[in-house]
């Protein structure tokens, strides 16, 4: 079985955004665990995908910091917990008619959140979830340069484009330079752009928003999500594990690990 699980890069990154849109712990919970959009781009189930492909077992766990900085004494029971949960699907591996391996599931998603909750007893709610379909925001703002808007202000008539001196600083028309022959600076009509995302609904979306059911809303809850994915970015049919009555409760691991 490959396993493929996801850590320590998360806390580097998620403590440099969650500082830049100063969120708070909980507002920074949701981006952070590989869940909704995020799973396209995500190399920790792109390595549990190609395993996959090769009919082989896979899982991907990720850890969803929550406290920053995340304290030393959850990271324990959160290894005990991804394990027993993997464990746990490993004995109890479940059916998809259209899996790549005789009929199994492909690979499945697990996503916990480093919480104080790890340390009680009772540990966190395990639930099956399907994926929140979200999307990305704004990733880029039209930018024009200081130097672009001066060569284009130098370039302009004060008249305006349509004056009948253009260009020519109040020569005659005979005297002025030709429009093929202006010096025009390479600035000019360039359209750039700057990296701007705008991550609102991605990194603190309304908890209204969130579907019932999803892994982005379990994470929410404090409950660790676990997702089974085909080989294909899709999920198999309501039969895999999924209860499909639409009761939250019935879907949530009533066994002890």
């Amino acid at each position: 079985m490959l396993l493929g699980i996801r850590f320590q890069a998360l806390i580097s990154v998620e403590t440099a955004l969650v500082s830049h849109f100063k969120l708070s712990p909980r507002e920074g919970l949701i981006l952070f665990t590989i869940t909704a959009a995020f799973a396209l781009s995500s190399g920790t189930i792109g390595a549990a995908l190609s395993s996959s492909l090769s009919k082989t077992r896979s899982v991907a766990l990720s850890y969803g910091t929550v406290l920053h900085p995340t304290p030393t004494i959850l990271h324990e029971p959160a290894h005990r917990l991804g394990a027993k949960i993997i464990n746990h699907l490993w004995e109890n591996w479940g059916e998809d008619a259209g899996g790549l391996r005789n009929g199994e599931v492909d690979l499945y998603n697990i996503n916990i959140p480093m919480i104080h909750g790890l340390l009680s007893e009772e540990n966190l709610k395990i639930c099956w979830t399907r994926i929140w379909r979200n999307s990305y925001g704004r990733l880029f703002k039209a930018h024009i340069s200081r130097e672009a808007a001066a060569s284009a202000s130098e370039a302009m008539s004060p008249a305006g484009p349509d004056s009948s001196d253009g260009n020519s600083g109040g020569k005659s028309p005979d005297s002025a330079v030709a429009p093929s022959d202006r010096p025009i600076s390479r600035n000019v009509g360039t359209l750039s752009f700057r990296f701007a995302p705008d991550m609102t609904n991605l990194i603190n979306p309304p908890l209204s928003s969130l579907p019932v059911g999803s892994d982005g809303w379990a994470i929410a809850q404090g409950w660790v999500s676990v997702t089974p994915i085909r080989a294909s970015f899709a999920e198999p049919g309501e039969e895999c594990n999924l209860q499909s009555d639409g009761n939250v409760e019935d879907r949530v691991w009533k066994f002890k690990l």
